[in-house]
């Protein structure tokens, strides 16, 4: 893949995840999943369908950041075009924009936090990270595994299940923890 491809293909990544996924081995699952009668082969099936439809896209990610500085300054595109297309600007710094690298240098000297701060995530990296669960999850659990504000979160949640990509199950059956049971989801199918 040339760069232009990578840029581009991340940047697709960031739009929409599902658009990168192999729909030939979707449907070629899809059709073992029908197929099987006994139940263990089922499930196996339906495993192997669950991976095929989540698109990890952390080696777009990783050469997004590699290749996507030195493109940018041939093709004359600026920091802001990428922030427009949703780049969080946490892969920007780590792509070499210096803006970025200096800011945040800044920013972590001047709080005396080195590390301690909250992640920076983008609501689209919130829906890539639930368009590739394979089990129900809490908006605590995006917070864990990605970090963000809770806002952004329940942003990108409330968008999918708007489009009915995502299904919310209600509280959390059996929640013997404070407060009240936190809301479950899991991708509509």
């Amino acid at each position: 893949m040339n760069t232009e491809d990578t840029v581009r293909q991340y940047l697709k990544y960031l739009e929409d995840p599902a658009t990168l996924v192999d729909q030939n081995v979707v449907d070629k699952l899809e059709a073992k999943v029908a197929k099987a009668k006994d139940p263990i082969d089922k499930l196996r099936a339906l495993a192997e369908l669950e991976r095929a439809k989540a698109f990890d896209g952390s080696e777009l990610e990783e050469a997004f950041i590699r290749e996507a500085r030195a493109w940018a300054e041939a093709e004359g595109i600026s920091l802001g075009a990428f922030r427009s297309m949703g780049v969080p600007d946490e892969i920007l710094a780590q792509a070499g924009f210096d803006e970025l690298r200096r800011r945040g240098r800044a920013r972590r000297s001047s709080t005396g936090n080195r590390g301690g701060r909250s992640r920076s995530t983008s609501t689209e990296a919130v829906q890539a990270w639930v368009l590739s669960s394979t089990a129900a999850f809490t908006l605590a659990d995006i917070q864990r595994d990605l970090g963000g504000s809770p806002a952004t979160i329940k942003k990108a949640v409330n968008e999918l299940t708007a489009s009915g990509r995502l299904k919310n199950l209600g509280p959390m059956p059996h929640h013997a923890g404070r407060g009240r049971a936190p809301y479950h989801y899991a991708l509509a199918n």
